[in-house]
């Protein structure tokens, strides 16, 4: 479980700085459709703390693979990398507070 206070830092860290660098990618090999669809799922993320917008972009993100987009060997890496997080990530979200 992630604590309240280090909610925003994990989410930082683990989606919104791996996006950014995903964007930075689609930028330099001029892939906009997939910049644009990335970069709206930072739009949600701009504040860390907001756990429903974060659910959100962790359940938009899950459609990159459906959209037809045609990713090169590293943003495939990248967006594997990014995925597994945020399924960990969506994990840790809905898992019981009251569990002792």
């Amino acid at each position: 479980m992630i604590a309240n206070g280090d909610f925003p830092a994990v989410i930082t860290r683990d989606l919104v700085q791996p996006l950014k660098d995903l964007c930075i990618l689609f930028e330099a090999e001029q892939a906009y459709q997939e910049f644009a669809f990335f970069s709206n799922l930072l739009f949600h993320l701009r504040d860390p703390s907001d756990e429903t917008e974060v659910l959100y972009a962790v359940i938009e993100l899950s459609k990159c693979a459906f959209l037809g987009f045609d990713y090169s060997d590293q943003a495939r890496l990248q967006i594997d990398a990014l995925l597994e997080r945020a399924i960990t990530l969506s994990h840790t979200m809905s898992a019981d507070n009251n569990l002792n």
